[in-house]
């Protein structure tokens, strides 16, 4: 299993790394006013830190799944499925490390554009949102999507991935594996979707503190 994420996650990170346009929130050369938090996203702890805390979450929430639900879903579900032990056996430890490369690749998409992002003009119009004047439309777009560029940055990235795990783990499950359901490929791909949406609120949790810039 462990080989296949890695696979995935390359396959997936090189060609945007090496083909791709650096953003100037990825070049540490880039020029001070273009992007915010410049000295934290230079920081090679802190890049270190949370891709090892996005590795965790995604360990952790495969490892409660195997510990969980999983198996007894995938026996349902999996037609033909021999053995589970690996799912019974696993280590909480080896889960996690087994995710050091989507920790890494999770923190560089969504945490590290994120921190950069400068506000726009919508960051200006809600500073200037007036409850006691704002029409009904106004004040429900407001609560609805009046966050900082950071967090609509963040928000937005964190869904984007979700989706593309959930279809991608989906259909390709469906599509390639036999014996597997339509339920069975919608479960194992939810999983991985919920994986990504918390490893985005937990990311948005690490930077939603004071000298962090919006």
């Amino acid at each position: 299993m462990w080989l296949g994420i890695g696979i995935d996650v390359l396959s997936t990170y090189l060609p945007f790394m090496l083909l791709r346009d650096s953003s100037p929130i990825h070049q540490s050369e880039a020029a001070k006013g273009q992007v915010a938090n410049r000295s934290i996203l230079n920081d090679v702890p802190i890049k270190l830190y949370t891709s090892i805390l996005a590795a965790a979450v995604y360990g952790l929430v495969v490892y409660g799944s195997f510990r969980g639900w999983l198996p007894v879903y995938l026996a349902v579900h999996f037609d033909g499925l021999r053995d589970l032990s690996g799912a019974h056996e696993a280590a909480l430890p080896f889960v996690t490390l087994g995710f050091t490369l989507s920790g890494y690749a999770a923190q560089s998409f969504l945490f590290m554009p994120a921190l950069g992002a400068k506000p726009d003009v919508h960051d200006k119009q809600m500073a200037e949102f007036d409850p006691e004047t704002a029409s009904l439309g106004q004040t429900v777009w407001y609560n609805v999507w009046g966050y900082s560029k950071r967090s609509r940055t963040l928000i937005k990235r964190t869904v984007t991935l979700a989706f593309a795990s959930a279809m991608q783990t989906g259909l390709r499950t469906y599509i390639t594996v036999e014996g597997v359901e339509l339920a069975g490929a919608a479960g194992w791909a939810a999983m991985w979707a919920t994986a990504a949406i918390l490893v985005g609120g937990v990311l948005w949790w690490v930077g939603d503190v004071d000298g962090v810039s919006n």
